[in-house]
Parts: structure tokens; C-alpha cells; sequence
């Protein structure tokens, strides 16, 4: 991406220790953007420089908002870009700044909010202080709507994917067929329909494999669960696979899984960054999953909490190596097309010269 006209000074106040935010701070930065990013809370193996408000829990950060705003007031940037309603949206709608801007992620809007009155005056709060809001998926756009009637644009800028870093890869034909998953081991993700699903497959397909990637409080309760089912020769669950080892990890599977039984799941990442390798997608009908993947074209959706939907979605790509390679392309081209990184960074650098105006 060519470095902007007009060089912002923009103050992101977001979770240093997601992925996410690391991500719009430099790819921000290398565009040659002045950005400072205030977090609550650092871990050293994630410090990008973010300035900490040292604030460990949900009571004692509601303590940090003097401290936010004589820190935004030193730093005085041209734009304060919250990430995520729920907490440092909340917070920033105590900062008096002329020009705020506050994107949503997902669980923020989408589960939060309806748990409790609290939460939802929280959220609402968040909202309606915001200038500018944007979301990552149109799903996600219907969610605020629902929370905020306040008719303000909202942009929709997903998070994109650098399609050098996950390259295709093409892969080999092998006797063996590797379904694989990326996900926290947590119950939302429907990790156990998963393996319900690949049990009902094992009766009739003896060269295939699982790969379960993540950790997560559910870890015990799966691994006793493969145990039941006698599956430990067939299922391996290797641990936490950092960001920068995913593409090395996609290129091990033959095909990737996201069975999904929330709506939280609000766009989808995972399923690109597999998409962009090459891999064919299999994902539940949640969320803003739809909208990443191109129905029997770049892969299927099934219906949440279907074991035996997602098996025989399975089973058409395990039998079919020609089918998963053209999926595999056309999740590649699907990527290239509507979720590349630096025009995702291009869209949001037109929204701060616009809200620069």
C-alpha cells in the first residue's frame, strides 16, 4: 500500500495482546502513520510499545479512566480509534475527544449486551459516544443497528489477510486425508460436534485423520471424549499454534473445519486465512461465518449442532480430492478478491481522512 497524503496522529486504545490490534497498530504504523497505542493490560510477549493502564479486571479498569484521559490529553492525537464496545469503548466514552472512532469485534455486540441491563447500558453507551463505528461483517452491522438507533454510518472493514504470508500451497494427493481445526477448546466453537462427526466417519473411512489445534478450559473434556470413543490413534491435539506458524500448520490439512455454535463467531478469519492456502472450508451457519465463504463453491455450511450434516459434508470433500483442490482454488481467489490486508488498511486510512475533514 502507497504511504498516505496526510500523515494522523492516531491514538488506539485496544487489547495489546490480541492479534487483531497488533496488526492495525503496525500495519498503521508501516503506512507511515503517527500510533500510539494505549492498552489495559501488557504481556511482554506481545508488547508492540503500547502504554499500559495496568488495569487486571473488569472493576479495577473502570478505575483507569482519569488515567486514560490525561494520557490521551498528553498525548493529543488527531483520532482516539477504540476496538471493542464492551470495555475500552466503554471507556473511551469518557474521553472527551472531537473525533472518536470505535469498532465493534463481535461477542462486544452480539452476546454481552443481552446478559444483563448493565452490560447493555454499557454497550449502548459505547455506541452512542462514538463519531464513527465500523464492524467487520454486515452481520456485525446488523447488530449495532439492533443496539443503537442512532442513524450514524457505519463502515464495514473486515480483518483482512496477507496473502504473502498465507500463500497457496498446492497440495499433494495422499492416501491419507487430514481434516484439521484452529480453534480455542471452548465450547462455543462446537469442537465435540466435531468429533462426534469424524467418530460417524471412521465407520466407513479408515484414511482419515483429525488435527485439533488450540488450548482451553474444554481440553481435558475432549481428550477424554476421543479417548471414550476410541479414537486415539486417529486424533491428535497439538497445542496452541502461534499466529506466525498457522500457514505451516494449513498446509498439513486437507481440509479445514469451523463448527461454530455461536453467533460471536461475527466474521470469520480463520476461514480465510485457510481459504487463502488453498484449503476447502466446512463451517457452521453462524454468526458472520456466511459471508467468507462461498456456499459449495469455496466449501459448505451446515447447521449448528448437526453432527451428521457436517459428516456428510465431510465425506463429499474426503472422497472427491479433485473437488477439494477446486474449492481450494476458489477460496484462494475469493480471498484475493474480497479480504486482502492492505485494502482493508486503504479503507480505514480513508475513513481517518474523512473523519480528518
Amino acid at each position: 500500500m502507497p504511504r498516505p497524503d496526510q500523515t494522523i496522529h492516531i491514538c488506539v486504545f485496544g487489547d495489546e495482546r490480541s492479534i487483531h490490534t497488533r496488526r492495525w497498530v503496525l500495519g498503521l504504523r508501516n503506512v507511515g502513520h503517527k500510533v500510539d497505542l494505549i492498552t489495559l493490560i501488557k504481556d511482554p510477549k506481545t508488547d508492540i510499545g503500547g502504554i499500559s493502564l495496568g488495569a487486571g479486571g473488569k472493576v479495577s479498569y473502570l478505575t483507569k479512566i482519569g488515567v486514560l484521559r490525561r494520557l490521551v490529553s498528553d498525548i493529543k492525537p488527531d483520532i482516539l480509534h477504540s476496538h471493542h464496545a464492551s470495555s475500552f469503548g466503554f471507556l473511551a466514552s469518557f474521553v472527551d475527544h472531537p473525533r472518536k472512532i470505535l469498532s465493534v469485534w463481535g461477542y462486544d455486540v452480539v452476546d454481552f449486551p443481552y446478559r444483563n441491563f448493565v452490560n447493555r447500558a454499557i454497550v449502548k453507551r459505547a455506541l452512542k459516544k462514538a463519531h464513527y463505528l465500523t464492524v467487520t461483517s454486515r452481520f456485525l452491522e446488523k447488530a449495532v443497528r439492533k443496539l443503537h438507533s442512532i442513524p450514524v454510518e457505519i463502515k464495514v472493514i473486515p480483518f483482512g489477510i496477507d496473502p504473502e504470508q498465507f500463500g497457496y500451497y498446492d497440495r499433494p494427493q495422499k492416501e491419507i486425508v487430514n481434516i484439521g481445526i484452529a480453534k480455542a477448546l471452548r465450547p462455543k466453537y462446537g469442537i465435540d460436534i466435531l468429533i462426534m462427526a469424524f467418530k460417524k466417519l471412521t465407520e466407513t473411512h479408515r484414511n482419515i485423520r483429525l488435527t485439533i489445534a488450540g488450548k482451553g478450559e474444554s481440553a481435558d473434556e475432549y481428550s477424554n471424549m476421543v479417548k471414550k470413543m476410541g479414537l486415539d490413534d486417529l486424533v491428535r491435539f497439538v497445542g496452541f499454534v502461534d499466529h506466525d506458524k498457522m500457514p505451516e500448520f494449513l498446509s498439513t490439512i486437507d481440509i479445514f473445519v469451523m463448527p461454530s455454535i455461536y453467533d460471536g463467531e461475527s466474521f470469520g478469519v480463520a476461514a480465510l486465512e485457510a481459504s487463502a492456502t488453498g484449503l476447502p472450508v466446512v463451517a457452521s451457519r453462524v454468526g458472520g461465518v456466511p459471508e467468507v465463504i462461498d456456499d459449495g463453491k469455496t466449501g459448505f455450511l451446515v447447521n449448528r449442532k448437526d453432527a451428521s450434516e457436517l459428516a456428510k459434508a465431510l465425506e463429499k470433500l474426503i472422497l472427491d480430492p479433485t473437488l477439494r483442490r477446486e474449492m481450494g482454488k476458489a477460496g484462494r481467489e475469493f480471498v484475493e478478491n474480497n479480504y486482502v490486508w492492505w485494502d482493508n488498511l486503504r479503507a480505514m486510512n480513508e475513513l481517518y481522512l474523512e473523519v480528518m475533514r
